[in-house]
């Protein structure tokens, strides 16, 4: 027996809903549960009953309601459970409060804190994911009044103080995506809680989205002080600036996607992979559809405390619209979630295999690969440690590992139909209590597959008035009309075509039309223009499909398919609709892509000139943005489609956006973007700038693609791409692409130790800029040769032209160049000694930086300030500055600047009296930069040998740690 208050209030005897009769008597039990076991007096029952009590006296009717409610009691065997306690006045309910939903809700709660307080933050996200299904809608809906209202507050606290305990658990563990979807709605209902965007914002750093909690955490700071007028909590403020503690130990890399909270059956199968854990390698084999991966994903939850060293998880993408997982990216993926830093990485397969070997070692990891191919795409991915569990799922049989390796497969088959029945019963609801028999046969129908099985369930939970034996009699009729319902292939195509068939027409094409995207998840806007609509109808055509499960919701307002119904579209695309269509579409969507992003791009740059020829569409409607945090953001959430739509595009002819659209994002890529993706990108979309046969394309790439060589500290790739671009400028008599190519060839040589030559060249361009009236370049011109008089110790004229660069910039509003300028000063002052002006330069960098989203001018900037600091005798800033510094270069994967960062950091708190902490930073440069080479390795080595000498003149014992 189980009472419910956590929603309407109910009571469930046996599996059935015993009706409590009407309104004011489900409040009044309500109440009662609320405080099972406790006396609640007569007035109080009567202030949540009544909102107005006006004169009247409600006493009599209140007896009324007792007397009735005890007769529904008697029905269950609790007709003395409701009782008057004598000269109180009161009412009390003698039933266990373990019946009641809300009291178990509060006692696992508290279990879920006392196992994540021991340790087990795994323990504490099981018992709160099952926890939190108890919370079926607004609790106690039938009171009412002032009085009710504070009583449900008291609720919602309670429910927060859920979502945050499982948040902290689940970041405990390592699964920030899992926090991120979980408190999705949950931080904009709650949006001055402090504790919850602590929470956020670590969950966001957590998942690599650095630039969504920087601004997080600045909109919630103007929010807080507008609404409390007051600070928040200090720690909110600089949480997303912060670094996370240092960690002591290595850390563990956590990387399972979400268990799903109603897994359903399959013991026997669970029982049996136990049986082969101890091969270390196990093949789960089954057809589409049938539940593999979550079949994988649960027991790789249930083993997690097992293999406390870690757990991967890799998609091989076999069986997508997209090209298998090559080994040698998978390797890559690998390596990098075990913390190798992508400079770092070894090239070859074979070099990648052995590296991932020794970081294997005697480590106990278990390592999902989900969705492979073959044997030979798998086995190079498959660790060879003792220690280590490898669970494989395929469509195949991997017969190849059988034979080679001895490796068992287990095949996943369909459900049972009591499974597939329970699965369905949780889906519908209470209404399949009633319509057990309707529920069972549709069960069956599904084919056991729970893809299938999920479907069903919507469609008849949206289906609200029909039996649910007459909508099984339909789904027959359709699976005897594609061939037999023994099939489980044909079932499961017959449960899409019953569920698309029953979409609107509308939303149908929507369907169709949206599977021809080439993007990893979608937005109403690219959907919109995908279908020639308005993103708000676009919008609510797309929740209609996921409400369907036709399509799954992926983040806020952004939507995926399902690989089976990806493709299931797609067939429906080619077999209802003209393929005339599909070239307009597709063209739609490109332009779309393209103006957005020079929308975008030219709010967040707007010193630099458009790019010409953008296509004129006037049949869409791209983004536009008020201001370059808007325009960021856009860019951060669309990055990976930009780049996948830039491929897209290049493979299917379309060159001239194959090359415009890499050209136009370039500018914000390079800010946060991974370097070696940029690289690719940028080398695609020359092949697509040569093929378009445009000049001014193949000069812009070929531009790009240098300062992506120059990013990654490749300067012989770097000089060959800018003197390229600067031949063909210069041949077709674009003068100033040539002056802007030979700026950076010039700025290449700079860094390669070459200053003398790169002064001649910018003497020329400066000249060059000033003739063809552009300041933008001019000031750009003026700040590298700064840079380069500096390198040859002529400070003062290195000054003269970094305050001559800044002023230029201030003037033509050009934030990010200014960012620059502050920077150049700040490092100026300090080479000459002047810590005060170098501080403050050094500052109005680094706000710059942030306001700009550039994480390799902010990693540079605070490296400086962390040196000047440290100048000072300020060593706590010093080293804060330093160990932001470190995170940054980590997340850019700069080995160099990391080397350089750990450095100051070792030499602040040598100087702060811990050489024991500072040797700990030395020695942990010194091992990066062994791996390096090229010429940005002398600089670094002779400062970080100062330093180990240094060190090494200090008391042994000092140094003990």
């Amino acid at each position: 027996m189980e009472f419910g208050i956590l929603g309407t209030t109910e009571l469930i005897d046996d599996g059935k809903i015993v009706p409590l009769g009407p309104a004011k008597q489900r409040a009044m039990i309500a109440v009662l549960l609320y405080h099972a076991g406790e006396p609640v007096r007569t007035d109080a029952l009567i202030d949540f009953l009544w909102e107005r009590r006006g004169n009247e006296d409600h006493r009599p009717t209140l007896y009324s309601l007792a007397s009735r409610l005890r007769s529904v009691l008697s029905e269950v065997g609790l007709g003395r459970a409701l009782v008057r306690v004598p000269g109180a006045g009161a009412y009390r309910l003698d039933v266990d409060p373990g019946t009641v939903d809300l009291h178990r809700f509060r006692r696992k709660l508290a279990e879920a804190r006392r196992a994540h307080a021991q340790g087990r933050p795994e323990s504490a996200v099981e018992i709160l994911v099952q926890t939190l299904l108890l919370w079926r809608g607004d609790p106690l809906p039938e009171i009412r009044g002032a009085r009710a209202e504070q009583l449900r507050r008291s609720l919602d606290d309670v429910l927060l103080e859920a979502h945050k305990q499982l948040a902290e658990s689940r970041l405990s563990c390592g699964e920030p995506q899992s926090v991120l979807e979980q408190l999705d709605g949950v931080i904009r209902e709650y949006d001055l809680d402090e504790a919850l965007a602590r929470c956020w914002i670590r969950a966001l750093r957590a998942a690599g989205r650095h630039d969504e909690a920087k601004r997080f955490a600045m909109a919630f700071q103007r929010r807080f002080l507008k609404e409390m007028r007051a600070e928040p909590d200090l720690e909110v403020a600089a949480v997303a600036d912060r670094p996370p503690p240092q960690p002591v130990t290595e850390r563990v890399p956590r990387y399972l996607p979400p268990d799903i909270a109603d897994f359903t059956g399959r013991q026997a199968l669970l029982d049996e992979l136990e049986q082969l854990r101890a091969n270390n390698v196990v093949v789960i084999t089954g057809m589409p559809g049938v539940g593999k991966t979550t079949l994988a994903i649960h027991w790789a939850h249930r083993l997690r405390e097992r293999y406390p060293d870690g757990q991967l998880y890799l998609d091989a993408g076999a069986y997508g619209l997209t090209p298998a997982l090559d080994p040698r990216d998978g390797l890559d993926r690998f390596l990098r979630m075990l913390g190798v830093p992508l400079d770092q990485l070894p090239v070859t397969l074979e070099q990648r295999r052995d590296r991932f070997e020794d970081l294997i070692g005697d480590r106990r990891i278990l390592i999902l690969i989900d969705n492979v191919l073959d044997s030979a795409q798998v086995r190079p991915l498959i660790p060879r440690s003792m220690h280590c569990l490898t669970v494989i799922t395929s469509r195949t049989r991997l017969s190849g590992l059988t034979i080679r390796d001895g490796v068992r497969p287990v095949t996943a088959t369909p459900l049972a139909e009591a499974e597939s029945t329970s699965l369905l019963a949780r889906i519908v609801g209470p209404r399949g209590t009633s319509q057990a028999d309707g529920l069972r046969q549709l069960a069956r129908l599904s084919g056991g597959l729970p893809l299938a099985v999920r479907i069903v369930g919507e469609h008849v939970a949206e289906r609200p008035r029909a039996g649910i034996a007459e909508l099984a009699g339909e789904l027959k009729h359709r699976l005897l009309d594609a061939g037999g319902e023994e099939d489980q292939a044909a079932s499961l195509a017959t449960v899409f075509d019953w569920s698309y068939q029953a979409l609107p027409d509308e939303a149908a094409y929507a369907f169709r039309r949206v599977s021809l995207y080439p993007g990893t998840s979608f937005s109403p806007e690219a959907t919109a223009a995908v279908i020639g609509t308005t993103p708000q109808r676009a919008e609510a055509l797309l929740n209609l499909l996921a409400k369907a499960h036709m399509i799954n919701h992926d983040t806020t307002r952004r939507y995926r398919f399902h690989s089976l119904l990806h493709r299931y579209a797609s067939e429906r695309a080619a077999a209802e609709d003209d393929p005339g269509f599909a070239e307009p579409e597709q063209r739609r969507l490109l332009d779309w892509y393209l103006l957005s992003a020079a929308n975008a791009v030219a709010v967040i740059a707007p010193e630099w000139p458009a790019m010409g020829e953008l296509p004129h569409a006037p049949e869409i409607r791209p983004m536009v943005f008020e201001t370059s945090d808007e325009a960021m953001r856009w860019c951060d959430a669309e990055r990976d489609n930009l780049s996948s739509v830039s491929r897209w595009a290049q493979d299917h002819g379309y060159h001239r956006h194959g090359w415009q659209i890499p050209g136009v994002i370039h500018e914000v890529l390079e800010r946060f973007g991974r370097q070696e993706d940029i690289l690719k990108l940028n080398q695609r979309a020359l092949q697509s700038a040569r093929r378009d046969r445009h000049d001014e394309g193949q000069i812009g790439i070929l531009n790009n693609l240098g300062a992506t060589y120059f990013a990654l500290h490749d300067y012989g790739h770097a000089v060959a791409a800018f003197h390229e671009a600067q031949q063909l400028a210069a041949a077709v008599g674009h003068f100033e692409a040539e002056a802007l190519c030979s700026h950076n060839l010039a700025s290449t040589y700079v860094s390669i130790g070459q200053a003398s030559r790169a002064i001649d060249i910018y003497d020329r361009v400066l000249e060059a800029c000033r003739k063809m009236g552009s300041p933008a370049g001019e000031s750009a011109v003026l700040n590298w040769l700064g840079t380069a008089r500096l390198r040859l110790g002529q400070h003062q004229r290195a000054a003269e032209n970094f305050h001559q660069a800044l002023a230029i910039r201030e003037q033509i509003g050009a934030d990010r160049g200014a960012g620059q300028s502050h920077g150049s000063l700040a490092a100026l002052y300090l080479a000459t000694g002047r810590l005060r002006p170098a501080l403050r330069h050094g500052e109005a960098a680094l706000a710059i930086h942030l306001r700009a989203h550039d994480e390799r001018a902010e990693c540079d900037t605070l490296i400086t300030l962390a040196d000047i600091q440290r100048g000072l005798g300020s060593f706590a800033e010093a080293t804060r500055n330093g160990r932001r510094a470190v995170l940054l270069s980590r997340q850019m994967s700069d080995s160099f600047r990391q080397v350089e960062a750990m450095t100051v950091i070792g030499e602040t708190l040598f100087a702060a009296g811990d050489p024991a902490s500072a040797d700990h930073q030395i020695r942990m440069a010194r091992r990066i930069l062994d791996d390096l080479s090229g010429v940005r390795t002398a600089p670094l080595r002779e400062r970080l040998e100062t330093a180990e000498r240094t060190l090494r003149s200090a008391p042994p014992e000092s140094r003990a740690g």
